[in-house]
């Protein structure tokens, strides 16, 4: 048997109301963790680029080639740039 008999049909108006408050709060809760994994995300970015220009440092201090140490900061400036110009386009908005 499927849906399509009066026995099987259920009419509920709490049982509805219910799911529906339920998926509500699904939805929060999704959108906060979307909204903390995308915070957490650009928090990581932060500390990649200082972890970045704390090594770009330490290669300067410690006498490395300077076309490794112009290489690592144009590598860093271009990522950098990147995030930028992805951080500007927001086609959903």
């Amino acid at each position: 048997m499927h849906g399509g008999s009066a026995a099987a049909r259920l009419d509920s108006i709490r049982m509805e109301w219910m799911l529906q408050v339920i998926d509500e709060i699904d939805d929060a809760i999704g959108a906060l963790r979307l909204a903390s994994l995308g915070f957490a995300a650009e928090i990581g970015l932060v500390a990649a680029g200082g972890l970045g220009i704390g090594a770009i440092g330490a290669a300067f201090a410690a006498g490395a080639q300077y076309s490794l140490i112009s290489t690592s900061s144009i590598l860093l400036c271009a990522a950098a740039g990147l995030k930028y110009r992805g951080s500007q386009f927001h086609p959903n908005r």
